[in-house]
């Protein structure tokens, strides 16, 4: 099973969080805007009221960073062809720069690059990317997917909104042999057949979602957050299957964006309450909701790594590490010296944690663990290198007092 679980809000500013009423022209179900009273630190606090969101084409224009670094990455980490491709140990200097293996000796060379355009390929406003059988990419202005092939001289396919009910294609997940691309203002999820492209259904009304943002598959479950309402579906992937539905002030969900799984639990990003809900994978019984000491400011995106849980705070200009096991703050890495401004997306590749600066020039990476992997380890001139230090005994970097 391949899933990235990768969406394009976690490389959009602030004023792209989800707006049925600018989307669609009708309100969206459920949705209350006004702050509500609530406790410090925690999701509702008075005087945080959401923030505006914006259309198609900023959504499709501020993610490219985000989307050009995970393009990048998603081609060199799935192909055994590319030149740079090492086993090495995370963190050491091995990893600091790409190379190539002659007889006994290692050297530095510069990474390929593939640009893809031109009508063939039809990408017009590519806003989300994952890889699978080939790579998938939605074009949130085209109201389409391109599927590249994964093999030189394959075909690609070009699938249109008339034949699979696209609208405003903005997210994706890959698993279990299905691809799920979420319709954000159609409130729909479409299914279809990995290795053929061919359409299996449209999840539309019956499921209930409001504003699809955010896809991610984990076993036979496909998890999704619903922005607009402030809730999360759960689906059995292989039959469709709607199991439940979560919400509720017990779950403090608040303009939820992004989804990861670790440590048997659902992690759920609430950009709008400045808080991370954490859910029994397994039950969807409530765990915890974290918020107050862990510097969380504007969550939209997450991944897992190495038994942890990083968390990127866009409008802090931070990466916030969480263990998974214990839910405990482990570090708050800070703009300065990791160069983060307006941290929007996050991916793994090599054993190497990626971020996405919407607003920076360069991608930073950052060291989660010393465990031995194999990825592409891309040229130092390419990207700065994020080495951060193990926590110290006692009390973690970052963490309340």
């Amino acid at each position: 099973m391949v899933n990235f679980g990768y969406t394009p809000r976690h490389s959009a500013a602030p004023a792209l969080k989800v707006s049925r009423e600018r989307l669609t022209g009708k309100p969206a179900r459920g949705q209350d805007n006004s702050a509500q009273p609530g406790q410090p630190g925690q999701p509702g606090q008075p005087g945080q009221p959401r923030r505006p969101r914006a259309s198609r084409l900023q959504v499709a224009v501020i993610s490219g960073a985000a989307l050009a670094l995970l393009v990048i990455v998603t081609i060199f980490a799935t192909r055994s062809d590319v030149p740079g491709r090492v086993t090495c140990v995370a963190g050491a200097a091995g990893c600091a720069a790409s190379h190539s293996v002659t007889g006994s000796s290692v050297q530095a060379v510069a990474p390929t690059v593939h640009v893809f355009r031109g009508h063939d390929y039809r990408l017009d406003g590519p806003s989300a990317v994952a890889a699978g059988d080939g790579l998938w990419i939605t074009n949130v202005l085209g109201e389409s997917v391109t599927r590249l092939p994964a093999i030189t001289g394959g075909t690609v396919l070009n699938l249109a909104a008339s034949q699979y009910g696209f609208d405003g294609p903005n997210a994706l997940a890959i698993g279990n042999g299905r691809v799920w691309v979420a319709n954000v203002p159609a409130d729909s999820i479409t299914e279809i057949n990995e290795s053929t492209g061919a359409l299996i259904r449209v999840l539309g009304s019956s499921y209930g979602f409001s504003s699809p943002y955010a896809l991610l598959i984990s076993g036979n479950r496909l998890w999704v957050a619903d922005a607009a309402d402030d809730s999360v579906t759960e689906i059995n992937a292989n039959t469709a299957h709607l199991i439940r539905t979560f919400g509720g002030a017990h779950y403090r969900f608040d303009n939820p964006y992004a989804l990861a799984v670790a440590g048997g639990r659902l992690w759920v990003a609430n950009s709008g309450g400045d808080s991370v809900t954490v859910m029994n994978a397994t039950t969807g019984a409530w765990v915890a909701t974290l918020a107050v000491g862990y510097q969380l400011n504007d969550p939209i995106s997450l991944v897992a790594a190495a038994g942890n849980v990083w968390v990127a705070n866009e409008a802090g200009d931070t990466v916030t590490e969480i263990s998974a096991r214990t839910g405990k703050l482990e570090r708050v890495l800070p703009a300065r010296p990791y160069g983060l401004d307006n941290p929007a997306a996050l991916t793994l590749c090599g054993g190497i944690l990626w971020v996405a600066n919407a607003l920076g020039t360069r991608s930073r990476r950052s060291t989660p663990a010393p465990a031995r992997s194999s990825g592409f380890c891309p040229a130092r001139r390419t990207a700065s290198t994020i080495r951060p230090a193990s926590p110290q005994s006692g009390t973690p970097s970052g963490s309340p007092t």
